[in-house]
């Protein structure tokens, strides 16, 4: 996720209209289809599932071109975005940043609580369970709330830095999950390792940034 740093602190950003508040701008609402956005997500997530499933193991585990980031990492990272971002659908509260075990919130403790995770992946085993776990998780959401996605877009969710609307929260995972994918099959590609032929451009009014690899 993007990082805003003002007066030497870090500021991870879940939505770019953070970087307004935190700045002290008016930043004007854009909502636009949370359904839609929900959707376009189940699919980067079912996409991630192949990239684990299909990728040598040896590269998922490797360093990668983006930060030195392995691949593994980056799955992880998405997932537990998404996992949290269930949560958010059925209680209202976004827990993240943060470490769901512990109750802990803040940037400070995110980093940690994904590399446990990524620790206790000791195989591609491991890996597919705790992805499909996720993604079960998040079918069963979009199943009982893609109704209410349509009806009130604006629905508030509470995070650990305010109120964002849920289409802002979903427009914000979506990117996050993107970005990760995108870096994740730059370093596939890389390796010489095959690429899943799913398609980020097909996404409705994603926009990805340049600097993104």
């Amino acid at each position: 996720m993007p990082t805003l740093v003002i007066d030497g602190v870090a500021h991870t950003l879940q939505h770019p209209s953070e970087a307004g508040m935190l700045l002290g701008l008016t930043v004007p609402p854009a909502l636009r289809d949370a359904r839609q956005t929900a959707w376009d997500l189940d699919a980067i997530v079912e996409a991630w599932l192949e990239l684990a499933e299909r990728t040598p193991w040896a590269v998922l585990t490797a360093p990668g071109v983006v930060l030195r980031r392995t691949p593994l990492a980056l799955t992880v990272d998405a997932l537990v975005g998404v996992a949290a971002l269930t949560g958010a659908l059925w209680t209202g509260w976004f827990h993240w940043p943060g470490n769901p075990a512990t109750g802990e919130t803040g940037d400070a403790s995110i980093g940690p609580y994904e590399a446990s995770v990524v620790a206790a992946i000791a195989d591609r085993g491991d890996l597919l369970a705790f992805g499909r776990r996720v993604a079960a998780a998040w079918h069963d959401a979009l199943a009982e709330h893609d109704e209410a996605l349509v009806a009130d877009p604006a629905q508030p969710v509470r995070t650990p830095r305010g109120r964002l609307a849920v289409v802002e929260l979903l427009e914000a995972q979506r990117l996050h999950a993107a970005g990760h994918y995108r870096q994740a099959t730059a370093s596939l590609a890389a390796a010489g390792a095959p690429v899943p032929e799913f398609d980020l451009a097909t996404l409705h009014g994603l926009v990805l940034p340049e600097t993104l690899v």
